[in-house]
Parts: C-alpha cells; sequence; structure tokens
C-alpha cells in the first residue's frame, strides 16, 4: 500500500513538473514592446562616506488621529531643538521652522493593532532635501500583547475568544515634547 502512494505521488509530481508553464504571461502581455531606459549608475561616489549629522526636531502644535488633526499630505510645522554645526560652520539655527509632510496614516485593526503616523519629506530652509535622510513613526498603545494571549485563553469558551478580535489598539499622538531625529549627509551629492 504505501509502495502505491509513493508511486502515485511521484507520478502527480512528475506530472504537475512537466506540464508547467514556463513563460509569463502577464510580462509578456504588458511589457511588450516597451523601451526602458537603463537606471543611472553613481560610479564616483564613495559609498563607503557615512558621516552623518544629526538634527533634532520637534512639533509646533500636537498632532493625533483621535481628534483629526492629522490627514495624510498634511503639512506639519517643526522646528530646530537645538542649533547645529558642521565644520564650525552654523547649517540649521535653534528654532529654524522645518516642515514635513504626513505620509500616511495607518488605523487601527483589531486584536489591539494600534494607530501609525508617518512623518517623510523634510524640507530645511538652509538645506538641500537630497541630503537629508528621514522617516519618522509614532505608533499609539499597541494591546496585541495582552489581547492575543486572553483570546487563546478564552478560545475553549465557545463564543468569548472571538469577541476579543472587536478590541483595537490605541491611538497614535505626536506631542511638542516628542524628539524627532533627521539625518544631514553633508558629502551626498
Amino acid at each position: 500500500m504505501n509502495r502505491l502512494l509513493l508511486i502515485f505521488f511521484t507520478l502527480l509530481i512528475f506530472q504537475i513538473y512537466a506540464f508547467a508553464e514556463t513563460t509569463d504571461f502577464l510580462a509578456d502581455k504588458y511589457l511588450a514592446g516597451r523601451i526602458f531606459d537603463k537606471p543611472e549608475t553613481f560610479t564616483e561616489y564613495d559609498f563607503s562616506d557615512i558621516e552623518r549629522i544629526p538634527i533634532r526636531l520637534q512639533v509646533i502644535t500636537d498632532i493625533s488621529t483621535r481628534d483629526g488633526s492629522a490627514q495624510e499630505g498634511q503639512i506639519v510645522n517643526l522646528k530646530a531643538r537645538n542649533n547645529v554645526y558642521y565644520n564650525n560652520k552654523l547649517i540649521v539655527k535653534r528654532g529654524e521652522p522645518v516642515t514635513a509632510e504626513i505620509e500616511l496614516i495607518v488605523d487601527s485593526g483589531m486584536n489591539g493593532i494600534p494607530y501609525y503616523i508617518y512623518l517623510d519629506d523634510f524640507k530645511f530652509q538652509n538645506l538641500p532635501s537630497s541630503k537629508i535622510l528621514a522617516s519618522y513613526q509614532k505608533s499609539g498603545c499597541n494591546r496585541t500583547y495582552w489581547v492575543l494571549p486572553l483570546k487563546w485563553a478564552l478560545t475553549p469558551l465557545p463564543p468569548t475568544g472571538t469577541l476579543t478580535n472587536f478590541i483595537k489598539g490605541g491611538h497614535s499622538k505626536i506631542s511638542v515634547n516628542d524628539i524627532i531625529t533627521v539625518y544631514y549627509f553633508p558629502n551626498w551629492k
């Protein structure tokens, strides 16, 4: 009996492999006849140069998902927390206005998954955006760590384990006390 099953599964796998389609019909259909430019390669750039200068920022007013003051695409006003120097030259003055954009807001989900706010596209007055590497995220209270064990503990009692699915995560808030750190790479081109 075991031999018969082994022969059957071997033939089945061979048949699947033999008749498998070896072309990508989506690529053939949608990319046929298109010409793509070769991406630019940076051959003269020294990628081992990782010198960076941290710039600490803070928002001017609180941003929260609870009261609806945060919307995707909204411009956020920030200010520099202290003076930033590079080669004994002041590059960012304390209190200098900076803008950023709320790139994405992720809603809270079932089982305690929290809200998230993502800030990106930081713009300084005197620094080129191409030399700034910045992305900031803030999440709300993550209740997953206690909801999932509770869910599994209540699963033997038929409806109660399922009811924990409706517990949502906390709201996200970026307050004026939060320190947002972005990095300036002076040697980037």
